[in-house]
């Protein structure tokens, strides 16, 4: 689209997304403004130079062109011409970080091609990890061979195991940690459907978002039991039920298939029940708990119900992360690996509560501050605890993960329920 065709497109006055985060990085020694896109329509990274702040304020809708280029003259007495303005706010829309016609035109698009395909297809194979499923086997043998790593699943013994806690990060440099969490799950259950709570990290539909499409990963398709979703719906007093889009681009269910794949395909057959679960934030604002909120209490009702009716042998997956730190996730404090003792000994007196099997103290532990440390996995580790009931939680593995770019951090760690 050339910049006269998108002239009435960004209609004079551009606005930039809400949604949108601007975080300020060090990138080669120049300071930059990283844009990310919690929503997840962008999915390219987007670095520009940090002088464009001042000029990025006004990109709120109100000012056409013009006004703009008029406003900075009279704040900084700098003239900026006008078509240079025209031709950033041409760039953002370009990768929809525009409220614009062209960013509704996409959504409307990808939303009608989701509601057509019956499958989910992977999102981060080739990148995060290998679309070539022999080079994928590899790929995950590595962490459980690894120094840090725990060593290849031996044969399975019990089906004592309940749930279990995994990361969602990046694999490359995180994937023993995953390791922890599915060798214990191979050795100690012998479960048949898994029901995985992924974090929901864009704006969801609902406080849970199931999904009744297959999921492909490189190793094949994991077909999802519909008939399971659609019997916990029927048990719920809420029984309209939002749509599933939040699926399409998130990743925190795609990277746990591959591990059960990689583990179980041609060994035992297995279904699963695929559910994204939103933030706890309202509720941590309002002080109160998620078990006192009426729809939490449906959702968790409905799925013990059908999971005691089900018969057959079940097993949960809370795919969570724990701490985001630093500038990358809004702080103005710079997290390097020279605190990690710090991180570390700070999440340990939050896991504390899970390996008492204390959720609601996990949950007060975290909202005491409002969340500061922004503990991603807060939902589905929540979630997971209150349905499985545990007697006994173990922490297998705790790590964390440092960008050296933005000084930033994440934590994550691998746990066992029984």
């Amino acid at each position: 689209m050339s910049l006269e065709d998108s002239k009435s497109d960004i209609e004079e006055r551009p606005r930039l997304r809400l949604n949108l985060q601007i975080l300020p990085a060090q990138v080669q020694g120049e300071k930059m403004l990283v844009f990310q896109d919690p929503e997840g329509w962008c999915e390219d990274v987007i670095i520009l130079p940090a002088n464009l702040a001042p000029l990025l304020q006004f990109f709120d809708g109100t000012r056409s062109f013009r006004e703009i280029q008029e406003e900075i003259m009279r704040q900084t007495q700098e003239l900026v011409p006008a078509d240079n303005i025209r031709e950033l706010a041409q760039e953002l829309d370009e990768h929809l970080l525009l409220d614009s016609n062209r960013f509704r035109d996409y959504v409307r698009s990808r939303m009608k091609e989701w509601m057509e395909t019956r499958t989910r297809a992977p999102v981060l194979a080739g990148t995060t990890y290998p679309s070539n499923s022999s080079e994928l086997k590899k790929f995950l043998d590595d962490f459980y061979l690894a120094d840090s790593g725990p060593g290849m699943p031996q044969e399975n013994r019990t089906n004592e195991l309940k749930a279990i806690v995994a990361p969602h990060i990046e694999l490359r440099g995180n994937g023993e940690v995953y390791a922890y969490a599915y060798k214990r799950l191979y050795e100690e259950s012998q479960a048949e459907l898994f029901i995985i709570l992924g974090t929901g990290h864009h704006p969801l539909e609902d406080m849970l978002v199931f999904s009744e499409k297959d999921f492909e990963t490189p190793f094949g398709v994991v077909e999802t039991d519909r008939g399971f979703i659609q019997a916990v719906r029927k048990r719920m007093k809420k029984r309209a039920h939002a749509g599933d889009f939040s699926h399409r681009k998130e990743h925190s269910i795609e990277i746990q298939l591959v591990f059960l794949q990689h583990l179980l395909l041609g060994k035992r057959n297995f279904k699963i029940v695929p559910a994204l679960v939103g933030n706890f934030q309202t509720m941590i604002e309002l002080g109160i708990s998620p078990a006192e909120d009426l729809l939490f209490k449906d959702y968790l009702d409905a799925l013990k119900e059908q999971i005691k009716d089900d018969g057959r042998k079940i097993a949960l997956i809370a795919s969570a992360d724990l701490a985001h730190l630093g500038p990358r996730y809004g702080d103005r404090e710079f997290y390097a690996p020279i605190r990690e003792d710090e991180i570390k000994s700070d999440d340990g007196r939050m896991l504390s509560y899970l390996e008492r099997c204390d959720a609601d103290g996990f949950f007060q532990s975290v909202a005491s501050d409002k969340d500061t440390r922004k503990i991603c996995g807060l939902a589905p580790i929540y979630f997971t605890f209150k349905l499985a009931e545990p007697k006994r939680a173990e922490l297998l593995k705790w790590s964390a993960w440092f960008d050296s770019a933005t000084k930033s951090a994440v934590s994550f760690c691998a746990m066992a329920l029984y």
